[in-house]
């Protein structure tokens, strides 16, 4: 009977030589019948295992689940579910043995008693109640990938000896898998993946937050990158970025939220750089020219994180070999946006062209380009302005300056405003890998600082205009007319000098300043999202978001802290001043030297007009100064209020209280 029970505990018998064994029960004690029956488990529950090993390792995986963000098709099938299988048969060859060694004590003892037996494999049972229990969370929550590793994870730590050895050892066939992954993706920027179980997901298509209206409508005709690069306008678009990201389903528990975002990170800045479109040849490889962002120790990297899967995890280990490749990664990214991205320049052409930096070529240019834009239509305004601005950069530039041709203006249709001065953006053409910090959105909300200071700057040469023919003329103008003009010019002056002196060249200043202080990537990504989320404030262009927070370090794109396409209330304030000071110029270079009662009137609307405006707009002011104690309101309430010339019957507006 002993020899029939140690087959049976090596290999699953029929039903028949079960029957044979059961029938000898009848001459055991019952003592020896429970014994029997705890040995018979103990060999049931070995065989289970076995037979789901040995399906998993002979199915085939030719269906795959399909991934996508926001929903999960999972398949049982794949290299972790494989690895699986081979690490528990590892496990189980102790058992194995125990059996072989039995086999032999048996030869030479052959009264030994089922005590014996029972007394060797008792151990296993724990072992294989917790295998058992793992295959059956598998199976009923269908997991696969790196959700297998972090089922296993907790059993390394649970403090017996036999579960912990097996869970290391199965461990150890995940590791192999899941560290190939982790350093083909950090180190080459490659995802292969066929069956969807790491935690990068390729989203197969292009990234929308780097991509253009225009390269939008592109892509959803054809997915090629020469096909996204075929755009109407003068100007060329970079090149798209391809669309990974974290399927959160699939982290392992012992991966932290912050590891998790900088793997991704990194194999996105590989994918990048070794997409260099200058790089880029016909070659179906694409190997011969791609840039070596590891500087020829990419292997030295590869094994670093390689080495890793030999050992249990270890956290520290772990995090200090990822942060040592972010650095290294980062850093080289840093110098090719310094040296061949020429970063500075492209500050500096941001400050002269959209934040009308070249205030002698935008003057120029108002002056040319008003009557035409008033004449034509829409679909035409485009043209001529880019003609009008062209001809007008090279008259005052000549030959020394060519950095315009890099920027091409053209009229949105998305803007609901009837005003055409509103609808005009600035196109500029983007060095690689710059793309990455001055990304659509970013460009987009500099659009809308361009539009307020070009609206700003055209009121403002209307003023002086008005002012002009006043004084050419040498007649004595309506002393009314004279005052309400200069408040008007001292009001706008002040704005100007308000929005071009205190806040865009002192954020300008800042952000060089910090830029030359930066010494990775993640540094210029963060400054420059500080940057136009502290300027598109301060100009009133958009209300901040005060619930924002800067998100992690190792996102690829930021958004800036403001309210999109909501403008603050100083913002509408200062376009009702900028329309009434429009209506005045045109209404008042009709006014002859004597007014008549209707004119009078009109003069005496727009004084109302004018204190209605300037009241509202020194009482915002001022309650935003005392919300948000800041320094910039402080200084233009005492640049609007000289002397508390507005404000000198309303004693609610004490600036000098407290301050």
């Amino acid at each position: 009977m002993l020899h029939e029970t140690l087959i049976h505990l090596w290999h699953k018998s029929e039903e028949s030589e079960l029957s044979n064994l059961y029938e000898l029960q009848e001459f055991l004690h019952p003592g020896e019948k429970e014994l029997l029956q705890h040995i018979m488990e103990i060999a049931s529950n070995y065989h289970w295992i076995v037979a789901f090993c040995k399906k998993v390792q002979q199915t085939k995986t030719t269906d795959f689940g399909q991934v996508n963000e926001g929903s999960i098709q999972l398949t049982p099938h794949g290299l972790y579910i494989k690895a699986f299988g081979n690490g528990v048969l590892d496990v189980l060859g102790d058992y194995r043995n125990e059996i072989v060694r039995l086999e032999e004590s048996f030869l030479q003892n052959p009264q030994l008693p089922l005590t014996f037996i029972f007394s060797c494999l008792e151990k296993y049972q724990v072992l294989f109640n917790m295998l058992k229990s793992v295959i059956d969370v598998l199976q009923k929550e269908n997991l696969h990938g790196c959700l297998l590793m972090g089922r296993l994870h907790k059993y390394i730590y649970c403090g017996v000896d036999c579960i912990v050895n097996a869970a290391e050892k199965i461990t150890h066939s995940f590791n192999v898998i899941f560290y190939r992954h982790l350093c083909n993706w950090i180190i080459y920027g490659d995802l292969v993946d066929i069956d969807n179980e790491f935690f990068i997901c390729d989203g197969k298509c292009w990234d929308e937050d780097f991509l253009y209206p225009e390269q939008m409508d592109e892509t959803s005709m054809c997915s090629s990158w020469s096909a996204v690069d075929r755009i109407r306008n003068r100007i060329r678009r970079p090149p798209p970025v391809r669309k990974f990201y974290i399927n959160w389903n699939m982290v392992p528990m012992f991966v932290t939220i912050d590891t998790a975002e900088s793997i991704l990170f990194m194999g996105r800045i590989v994918w990048i750089v070794r997409n260099d479109p200058k790089r880029v040849t016909d070659d179906q490889y694409q190997t011969k020219y791609r840039r070596d962002i590891w500087e020829g120790k990419d292997i030295e990297y590869y094994k670093k994180i390689q080495a890793l899967e030999k050992q249990t995890f270890d956290q520290v280990e772990f995090q200090r070999a990822i942060e040592e490749c972010r650095i290294k990664l980062t850093k080289y990214l840093w110098s090719v946006m310094l040296d061949e991205g020429n970063l500075k320049q492209h500050l500096q052409l941001i400050r002269d062209y959209y934040a009308l930096g070249r205030g002698e070529l935008f003057h120029q240019f108002i002056a040319v380009a008003e009557n035409h834009i008033k004449s034509t239509t829409l679909d035409h305004n485009a043209y001529n302005l880019n003609f009008i601005f062209l001809e007008t950069a090279r008259k005052i530039y000549g030959e020394n300056d060519k950095t315009y041709l890099r920027f091409e203006l053209s009229t949105s249709k998305s803007e609901a405003t009837s005003n055409p001065w509103s609808k005009l953006q600035l196109n500029f053409e983007i060095n690689w890998p710059l793309h990455i910090v001055f990304h659509p959105k970013s460009m987009e909300l500099y659009n809308k600082l361009f539009c307020y200071l070009l609206r700003l700057s055209k009121t403002q040469i209307h003023l002086n205009k008005l002012w002009h023919s006043h004084m050419s003329g040498k007649q004595n103008i309506d002393r009314r007319v004279w005052t309400l003009r200069q408040h008007l010019i001292f009001l706008v002056n002040n704005l100007q000098y308000y929005l071009q002196v205190d806040v865009i060249e002192a954020q300008f200043s800042l952000l060089l300043k910090a830029v030359e202080n930066a010494n990775e990537f993640e540094d210029i990504i963060k400054v420059h999202h500080e940057f136009i989320s502290n300027l598109l404030a301060q100009t009133f262009v958009l209300t901040p978001d005060e619930g924002h927070t800067y998100q992690n370090k190792h996102h690829l794109h930021q958004m800036p802290a403001v309210q999109f396409n909501v403008p603050s209330k100083v913002y509408n304030v200062i376009i009702r001043l900028l329309e009434l000071c429009d209506s005045f110029c045109v209404i008042a270079s009709t006014w002859g030297i004597e007014l008549t009662e209707p004119e009078v009137m009109e003069l005496e609307e727009f004084q109302k007009r004018t204190d209605t405006i300037v009241e509202s707009l020194l009482f915002i002011l001022y309650r935003l100064h005392e919300k948000a104690n800041g320094q910039h309101l402080l200084q233009l309430l005492y640049q609007l209020d000289f002397n508390r010339y507005f404000s000198r019957s309303k004693p609610d507006f004490n600036l000098t209280h407290g301050s």
